[in-house]
């Protein structure tokens, strides 16, 4: 064979060569089509909320009470809520406090502020939400079950950040409170519950089930109940306030005389305050015929203000079932954090009725030594 035939064949053995190995070659090097990933959203965003391990103070949710003073001791204060369930204290050290809710002597949730000798494992206090996702995720959907009706809850950003839930296998959960202000950052609470107090508290956006909520017990003692309240939240919030490295608030006489002024002028009032469609709302979640939390607009709450020629700043809230759930909630809420993160010394007084409560905000001018 010529030289010319040579080459000839040489060439045509290249091109079958070229032919039968471009698409392995091609195969090995994009295995997969290539996917845009500008808007690819975290897997977190996409799951339903994982269930982990009980353990720590999760194991007692749903048992008796006896069972667990047994352990841990007897409550130092047991009082009624007025909505069918009581609250017990414990004995803590200074800065911490642990309360119990139950129902016929069964745990119904338990909250947990800085009691470093309490097991609250997987979690620990000052641990960060990247902490959290080493054992599970933190999702914006959690879908359950009680007593045979489906559930479900969806959580906004705000809550993914500041109160996200955990939810495990004893189908109990955990809220867990997270303050992102340096240098106190990191989780400083948690609030063991049952499904049945989640959906009743309804800390976030119910998107399917039956609507529940706590009734108000006509024959209960409010005047007391409104005063144990009162004097809890105040001790609640100068705990947290203390922890958060600020000044505890002045309180006295004058500052809580006028919230429960304010608070009885608006709920024996409130068209006076309130537009028609506002009042009308106000009404319906008075009646449960809205689930949701219901809160005096910057407007009004100047126009309750106005009537007493008063510079100060309030904050009116219903339905409130459980106040040191409430408190730890307020935390994420942009409105009342420039006063729980108040730099400077403020007067404040708390006020309770049944459900209702209404926290005054008072600006102290001259620096005076404040009085529990």
């Amino acid at each position: 064979m010529n030289r010319r035939g040579l080459l000839f064949m040489f060439v045509l053995l290249l091109c079958f060569i070229g032919v039968y190995l471009q698409p392995v070659i091609s195969y090995k090097a994009s295995p997969l089509p290539v996917q845009p990933t500008a808007h690819k959203e975290p897997p977190s965003t996409t799951l339903n909320t994982q269930k982990i391990a009980t353990e720590g103070l999760a194991v007692w949710i749903g048992q008796s009470i006896t069972q667990f003073e047994q352990f841990f001791g007897e409550a130092t204060s047991v009082t009624e809520s007025g909505f069918g369930f009581q609250n017990r204290t414990y004995q803590t050290p200074e800065m911490s406090y642990l309360e119990i809710v139950t129902t016929k002597q069964k745990i119904n949730s338990i909250k947990v502020l800085r009691v470093g000798e309490l097991d609250i494992t997987p979690f620990h206090f000052r641990m960060d939400l990247q902490d959290v996702t080493k054992f599970t995720t933190i999702s914006p959907n959690v879908t359950f079950t009680f007593q045979g009706a489906s559930y479900s809850l969806e959580l906004m950003e705000d809550d993914m950040n500041y109160r996200p839930l955990v939810a495990f296998e004893n189908d109990s959960y955990a809220i867990l409170f997270f303050d992102h202000r340096q240098p106190s950052s990191g989780l400083y609470s948690v609030m063991y519950l049952d499904a049945e107090t989640l959906i009743k508290l309804s800390p976030y956006l119910i998107t399917e089930g039956a609507d529940l909520h706590y009734v108000a017990q006509k024959d209960a003692d409010w005047e007391q109940i409104n005063r144990q309240n009162m004097a809890k939240s105040l001790n609640t919030m100068q705990r947290l306030r203390k922890d958060l490295g600020f000044e505890r608030y002045q309180t006295d006489f004058e500052t809580q005389k006028a919230s429960e002024e304010m608070l009885t002028l608006f709920l024996e009032n409130p068209e006076e305050i309130l537009s028609t469609e506002r009042l009308q709302s106000l009404q319906r979640v008075a009646r449960h015929e809205e689930h949701q939390t219901w809160v005096l607009s910057n407007k009004e709450a100047k126009n309750i203000l106005d009537t007493i020629d008063s510079s100060a700043t309030i904050h009116f809230e219903m339905p409130v079932y459980d106040p040191i759930f409430t408190i730890l909630s307020w935390y994420n809420n942009p409105y009342l954090v420039t006063h729980l993160y108040f730099e400077e010394l403020e007067s404040i007084g708390v006020a309770f009725s049944k459900e209702n409560v209404l926290v005054l905000f008072q600006e102290v001018k001259n620096t005076t030594e404040s009085s529990d």
